[in-house]
This record gives structure tokens, C-alpha cells and sequence, in this order.
């Protein structure tokens, strides 16, 4: 007789009908990220505000998403995956119609937070279910799953930009944001047909929400970055107390929480995890650092029109998705480790030798290699997140691998801008170089530390 407690083949399989909703939603917040940059140019047109905003625009989904994640990995684990995913898809419909509609700069930076709160589900809740249905099985995540999943993201943040450029060019600027209109209805639609259906909601299944610990975050990462964006006209030492003050009042309010935002806790007890958050804080802001000067010195010194610049990176989406897919474990996965590791080095050095000569191929090649590192390090980062998270606190983990990404992504803004001051010449991108290098350096040896104490 058949067993009747077992679920139906079509649930306990990895198939693609499972995998495609997540694969989509994984998409939304890294393109979003992307495409707002060939808009800015004509946003500033429309709004006379725009040197204000401009920096505001770009932050505000950074913030907004290092905030959302670990809050919806954590609504994901207990309310159910979906049931997260579908609700941010209404957030994102929103967003999207309020930045097609918006009549002044705060409007579009209203639309921008719904954006990045609606797009920050699609990580996490993509672990819950991957997560969930390998322990159904009794088989690890399968790391060819994890390897999509980080192709898709990297795939989408490289074209990010020529998409929100020819968006801009023949649709007009509103456009990079109303395109989430369409994509939110078909990523619900995908997860209402091929997702599976969440349990019944039991009275003990409440999301708890650390309201003081999300506050205090967002003030220090606020206070943080607007003492950084400030820098060029000195040192503003009473907003750096105020960052510090903010960050010690965290540290001490999640401490005392039962359920809280950030689980110093449990970062601090579990020394992988920590390290694994530590150096993905390091990772993106080395990523994001070179995201931003790349296609704008290609506009200013090798004089690439706006709508073509985002062209740049297009190896950036080759080479990631590539690495994406190798291993990650074993002798293979320290290969593509060092591997990704040495591109990121390479890359950096490599902007010690642009200036007049330097052709559009030769800056392609160095985006290629930027690639590398960018698919390989993110994989690997996510599979050593999910060897050492808790498994009933996988979203939760898995939203705070995502925090650390976008605090390298809010860091590097002001720090680009500090370090670049307005002037895309040879100079300040060997400045920029002289910066990124060490930091490459350190992660390297870092790693090879790890791996001696291993």
C-alpha cells in the first residue's frame, strides 16, 4: 500500500517549475540596484534638486533592503516563503506605480524604499524554500541550487545598466521604475503557479519584530553614511560620535532582546558565520567600489555616451555566471576560491594602468576579471552561510548575508565619491586602486588563515 504521509514526487523534487519563481525574485533587488544609474542624468533634469537627492535615490534602496532582508528571512521562516514573497511582490507593484507617478525628488525616494523592501524578499525566502525542501529530502542544498541563485544575481546587477539605459533612452526615465509593474505581477504569478504552498498558519507562528533594534540600525547606517558623504568638507566630528553612540546603543539593545534584529549572539558564538558576514562586508564594498567608477570614467575620460556605458559590464554578467557554477567544497571549491580572490587583486592593480591609451576592449577584459571574483567569492559566501546558520533560522541568516552586502554597497557610495571627487582621470582611479588592493590582499590572506586553522 502506498504511503500516505508521503508527499506527492512533484514536491520533493528540485525540477525547474520549483525553481524559476526564485530564480526571478533573486533578480528584482540587484537590478534594481543597477538601472537607476543611466536614469540620473535626467532625473536631475526633472528635478533641479538632483545633486541633493541623486545620493539619496541610490542609498535609499541599499537601506531599505539591509534593513528588509533579515526582517522577511525571519517572517519567512515563520509566517511561510511564499505567503513573504507574494506580499513583497505588492510592495514592489507600489513602488513601482509611485516612481512613474512622482511629482517631486521625495516621491521617487518614497518609491525607491517600497522597492527595496518589496525586492528584498526574494533572497531569503529563496533559502527558506530551498532550505525546507532539502530537509524533506534528508541531502544538503544542493550547491548547484545556490550556484543559480547567485548567477541569477550577479547576471542581473551587470545588466542592470544597459537595461535602465535603453529604458531611459526610448521609454524616458520613469520607465527604470515602472518596469516593476510588470515583473512584480509575473514573479507572483510564478510563485502562485510552481511555488509549493506554505503550512497552515498555527497561533504560535507570529513574526516578533525588533522595532527599537531596526530603528537604531537604520539611524547608524544613516548617521554612518552621511558622515562618509560629507568627508570632502572635513571631518564632522559630532556626526561621527553620533554614528558611534547609535551603534553602541544597538549592540547593547539587541543584547538584551529575546528575539532580536541583528543576533549578536549568535554571530559573536559562532565564529564562521561571523567571518563569513565579515568578509562579505569586505567583498562588496570592494565589488561595489569598482561598479560605480567603472562605467562613469568609461563616460568621462573615454568619452562612452550614457546609454552605452552600462555596455562595460556586460562581461561582468559572462564571467559571474560562470563562476557561479563552480564548485564550492573540496579541492575544486579552494581552487575557485583563490581563483576569485586573485581576480579581485588583478582588478585592482589593473587600475593603476588606465589612463589616455586605454581602449573600451582593454577596460572589458578588466570587467571580465572583476566578474570572477564577483560570482565566485558571492557563492561561496552563501554556501558557508548556510553550512553554519541554524537551520530554524536559515531566512533570518540568510537576510543578514544580505545586510552585509548592502553595507559594503553603502559604504563604497560616499567613499567613491570622497576618493573620486567628481574627477574620473588616471589619477584618482590609481588613488582608487592604491585603496581596493590592500583590501583584496587582506581577504586573501584572511582565507588562507581560515584554511590553516580548518
Amino acid at each position: 500500500m502506498a504511503d500516505r504521509t508521503a508527499p506527492p514526487a512533484s514536491l520533493v523534487r528540485f525540477d525547474r517549475r520549483f525553481l524559476l519563481p526564485l530564480l526571478v525574485a533573486a533578480m528584482l533587488n540587484p537590478m534594481n540596484s543597477a538601472m537607476l544609474a543611466t536614469a540620473l542624468v535626467p532625473i536631475g533634469r526633472a528635478f533641479p534638486q538632483q545633486e541633493a537627492i541623486a545620493a539619496w535615490l541610490i542609498a535609499t534602496l541599499y537601506l531599505t533592503a539591509a534593513v528588509a532582508q533579515p526582517v522577511l528571512g525571519g517572517i519567512a521562516d515563520k509566517l511561510g516563503a511564499r505567503r513573504t514573497l507574494l506580499g513583497g511582490m505588492g510592495f514592489l507593484a507600489a513602488g513601482a506605480v509611485l516612481g512613474a507617478i512622482a511629482f517631486d525628488p521625495w516621491t521617487l525616494i518614497a518609491s525607491r524604499a517600497l522597492i527595496g523592501f518589496g525586492t528584498a524578499v526574494g533572497f531569503p525566502c529563496a533559502v527558506v524554500m530551498i532550505r525546507q525542501r532539502s530537509e524533506h529530502l534528508g541531502i544538503e542544498p544542493p550547491a548547484r541550487l545556490l550556484g543559480l541563485l547567485s548567477m541569477a544575481s550577479s547576471a542581473s546587477m551587470a545588466v542592470g545598466p544597459p537595461l535602465g539605459g535603453v529604458l531611459t533612452g526610448l521609454l524616458g526615465w520613469r520607465w527604470v521604475f515602472l518596469i516593476n509593474l510588470p515583473l512584480a505581477i509575473v514573479t507572483a504569478a510564478l510563485a502562485i503557479w510552481l511555488s509549493p504552498a506554505d503550512d497552515r498558519l498555527r497561533r504560535e507562528s507570529r513574526a516578533r519584530f525588533d522595532l527599537p533594534g531596526i530603528a537604531l540600525f537604520t539611524l547608524a547606517m544613516t548617521a554612518l553614511m552621511l558622515f562618509l558623504m560629507n568627508l570632502a568638507k572635513g571631518v564632522h566630528v559630532g556626526g561621527l560620535v553620533a554614528a558611534t553612540l547609535l551603534a553602541a546603543s544597538l549592540v547593547i539593545v539587541e543584547g538584551r532582546m529575546r528575539e532580536p534584529f541583528i543576533d549578536f549572539r549568535l554571530i559573536i558564538a559562532n565564529r564562521a558565520l561571523a567571518g563569513t558576514y565579515a568578509h562579505h562586508v569586505l567583498l562588496n564594498f570592494l565589488l561595489y567600489c569598482l561598479f560605480y567608477s567603472i562605467p562613469q570614467w568609461a563616460q568621462a575620460w573615454l568619452h562612452v555616451p550614457i546609454e552605452q556605458s552600462g555596455l562595460v559590464l556586460l562581461p561582468v554578467a559572462v564571467s559571474s555566471s560562470l563562476a557561479s557554477l563552480a564548485p564550492t567544497r573540496g579541492a575544486w571549491g579552494r581552487a575557485m576560491e583563490i581563483s576569485g580572490l586573485l581576480s579581485l587583486i588583478v582588478t585592482s592593480g589593473g587600475l593603476f594602468l588606465l589612463d589616455g591609451s586605454t581602449t573600451l576592449a582593454g577596460l572589458m577584459a578588466l570587467t571580465l576579471l572583476f566578474g570572477i571574483g564577483n560570482g565566485a567569492l558571492n557563492m561561496v559566501n552563501q554556501q558557508r552561510m548556510l553550512d553554519h546558520a541554524p537551520p530554524d533560522r536559515s531566512g533570518t541568516a540568510a537576510g543578514l548575508l544580505r545586510t552585509a552586502q548592502y553595507c559594503g554597497a553603502i559604504l563604497s557610495a560616499p567613499f567613491t565619491a570622497y576618493l573620486l571627487g567628481g574627477h574620473f582621470g588616471p589619477e584618482p582611479m590609481k588613488a582608487l586602486g592604491l585603496a581596493l588592493l590592500p583590501i583584496a590582499a587582506l581577504m586573501l590572506l584572511l582565507t588562507l588563515r581560515r584554511w590553516g586553522s580548518a
